[in-house]
Order: C-alpha cells, then sequence, then structure tokens
C-alpha cells in the first residue's frame, strides 16, 4: 500500500520546521539502514540531503543521492527511500497548495522529478543557512523566489554547437587549473572571439564566470562528501591561493567555506 503524506508530513524524524504563507521550511533525520516505505506527498517540494546517502526508488530507476544534492519530486510522485549506514538528515522546502496565488507571478514548477548536483542553486543553500542560523522569514522568501526565477527562465532559442560543448566539458573536468580563453580556444580549434560571444549567447554566462562557478559547485560537494581541509579544496579547484578560494566562495555564500560547513553540520 501506497502512504499518502499531507503538508508538513515527512516519514522521518523533523528536527526543526518553520510555516510561511507560500512554503513550509523542515529539517527531518531518518535512521541508518531504514528503509523508508514507498509513499506520496501532497505538495511539491525540493529536498537538500545535508548528511549521508541515500537510495531513491522509483517505478522505473533506482538513483544515488548523495550529500549535497538537491531532489525536486512533484506532487503525486511515488517512491521510496532506503538510508545506508550513515542514515541522512534532509532540508525541505515544501510549496504548499497556493503557493502561486501568493506569489502572484507566472511561475511554474518542473513538471517532473529533478535530481540537481551540489552547488548548482546557491540561492537554496542560503535558504539552509538562514534557516540554520537566527531564521529570517524575508531571506529566506527571497532565496526560494530566486530558484524559481532561475528555472523558469526561457532557454536561449539558439542551438547547440559542438565546440561550445566541448568547452563545457572541459571547464567541468579539469577544474584544477584555471583555463585562459586563448587555452581554450585552441583545443576547440575556434577563434577567441567567436568561442566568447557563441559561449555567452548559449550559456548565458561568460566563459570566466561559467569557470567560476563550476569550481564553487564542485567546492561545496567537497565540503559536505568529505573532510578535505579549505587548503586541499582550494588547490583541487585550481585557486592560485586559499585567499583567492575563500574570496570568491564568501562572494556567492556570504560566509567563508570553513563557516559554510560548520553551520550545516550544526543540522546533523
Amino acid at each position: 500500500m501506497v502512504r499518502n503524506l499531507k503538508e508538513g508530513e515527512y516519514l522521518g524524524q523533523s528536527l526543526k520546521a518553520v510555516n510561511y504563507n507560500c512554503f513550509k521550511l523542515d529539517v527531518s533525520c531518518y535512521e541508518p539502514n531504514s528503509e523508508i516505505e514507498q509513499h506520496y506527498h501532497d505538495n511539491n517540494y525540493l529536498s537538500i540531503l545535508i548528511y549521508g546517502n541515500y537510495i531513491e526508488k522509483n517505478i522505473t530507476e533506482n538513483k544515488l543521492i548523495s550529500c549535497g544534492n538537491i531532489l525536486f519530486r512533484p506532487n503525486l510522485y511515488t517512491h521510496q527511500n532506503y538510508f545506508k549506514n550513515q542514515g541522512g538528515i534532509c532540508f525541505n522546502i515544501e510549496f504548499k497548495q497556493d503557493w502561486a496565488k501568493h506569489l502572484d507571478a507566472n511561475l511554474k514548477l518542473p513538471s517532473k522529478v529533478c535530481l540537481y548536483k551540489s552547488g548548482i542553486f546557491p540561492s537554496l543553500y542560503k535558504s539552509l543557512l538562514s534557516f540554520q542560523a537566527n531564521y529570517n522569514e524575508e531571506l529566506s522568501f527571497e532565496y526560494i523566489c530566486d530558484w524559481l526565477f532561475q528555472i523558469n527562465q526561457q532557454k536561449s532559442a539558439k542551438g547547440t554547437l559542438a565546440w561550445v560543448e566541448k568547452t563545457v566539458h572541459i571547464l567541468e573536468n579539469e577544474l584544477n587549473c584555471f583555463h585562459s580563453i586563448q587555452s581554450l580556444s585552441e583545443r576547440v580549434c575556434v577563434h577567441p572571439i567567436y568561442l566568447i560571444r557563441a559561449f555567452k549567447e548559449r550559456k548565458g554566462l561568460t566563459i570566466g564566470e561559467y569557470q567560476l562557478k563550476v569550481k564553487i559547485e564542485n567546492s561545496v560537494s567537497l565540503l559536505l562528501n568529505t573532510s578535505l581541509s579549505i587548503s586541499d579544496i582550494s588547490q583541487r579547484n585550481g585557486f592560485y591561493d586559499d585567499a583567492h578560494f575563500i574570496r570568491t566562495f564568501r562572494s556567492v555564500y556570504n560566509v567563508p567555506p570553513h563557516q559554510f560547513r560548520l553551520r550545516i553540520k550544526k543540522l546533523t
């Protein structure tokens, strides 16, 4: 039998919850080696895993969810979970049924399950940090709306270009250095000016902005999934020195990386 969960209901133990007129924020923990029965929620919600890992099972597939991953589950989506030997702790952002009316904006949620890698939406982690500290409703509201605006942005009408995608592959998989425009253009065999223009048109960011974005995303994953030092994380992401890494990280999250790690660990 599939269990139906009403607004604010989760099968883990709720550690902290706050109600907002559009959203409900909640931190729930799950015991080690626990298997959660098949269930679905009346409301759409986002879940950020902030400790441990688990298997997400649905009708068609099993997915491994790692610490820092963000999972959007639409309402009525049937699933079950198996938490491994660490157990798990999740930060949930639940969208109440009339959330869109309160916002009075033409914003839509995804229509299907979406798994996002760690660090891809800084605004959601900022909402988590705000929740962990002295909860600020206005800030949390702003951060969640920022995520809504991001996913509702229209994709570029321009088609893909093989050499732009090759550039993306280099930036996302060779994180231990900073790539210059000249070195990238030589590797993808395109003039630097064409590369700069086409990349921005199709990705919405400059190459430099995209490069910093993927490095900070990877840093979030390392901060949450490893005990590596800040220096090691800085080096693995190709920063010139720790100060450069800390300054860049703070520009995104308003806190230095060690504080980011400590604040989230306080919830675990």
